[in-house]
C-alpha cells in the first residue's frame, strides 16, 4: 500500500483469497455505476470503476478507484440491469470460491446491496485495486445496523 499524507493513494494486489479479502474490505460500501463495469473478453479482464468509501480515513471521504481482475474466462450477472447503464450499485463484499480439485481456478463474486451479484470465472486470482484521484467529501456515511 502506498500512502502520502497530502494525497493518500491505495494500491493493492491480490494473488490469494487472503489478499482478496483485504481488497474486499477496502471496497465495502463502494458505489458502482453499471456502465463502469467493463468486460474485455480479448484481454480476459474485468474492470470496475467505483467510488470507494475510505474506511481507513478519519474524515468521511470517497475516492475514485479501479478494480481489475485478470485471467477472466467469463462473467455472469444476477439482479443487475445492464439495460440501465446509469443505475448505481453498492458493493457489499467480494468472495472467491476455488473450483473443486487442485486447480487454482475459481469464481470471484462481487455481491451488491439489493441482491445483485457479478460472478467472474478466473484461471486464478490476480486482482489490482488502485485509487485514481484525490479524496472527496462523502455526501453520506454508510450505515451498518448492529446485529445484536
Amino acid at each position: 500500500m502506498s500512502q502520502d499524507m497530502k494525497n493518500p493513494s491505495l494500491k493493492l494486489i491480490a494473488e490469494s483469497q487472503q489478499d482478496l479479502a483485504v481488497i474486499a474490505a477496502s471496497l465495502q460500501d463502494a458505489i458502482v455505476k453499471v456502465s463502469d463495469i467493463v468486460v474485455d473478453k480479448d484481454a480476459k479482464t474485468l474492470t470496475v470503476r467505483a467510488f470507494r468509501f475510505m474506511h481507513e480515513g478519519a474524515a468521511d471521504k470517497r475516492v475514485v478507484c479501479a478494480l481489475r481482475f485478470n485471467h477472466v474466462l467469463g462473467v455472469q450477472t444476477k439482479g443487475i440491469n445492464r439495460a440501465d447503464p446509469d443505475a448505481f450499485l453498492v458493493l457489499l463484499t467480494i468472495d472467491f470460491k476455488k473450483n473443486k480439485g487442485r486447480s487454482s481456478a475459481g469464481v470471484a463474486e462481487l455481491v451488491f446491496a439489493g441482491g445483485g451479484s457479478l460472478k467472474a470465472e478466473a484461471e486464478y486470482i490476480e486482482a489490482r485495486l488502485v485509487d485514481l484521484g484525490p479524496p472527496q467529501d462523502a455526501r453520506a456515511t454508510p450505515l451498518h445496523p448492529s446485529s445484536g
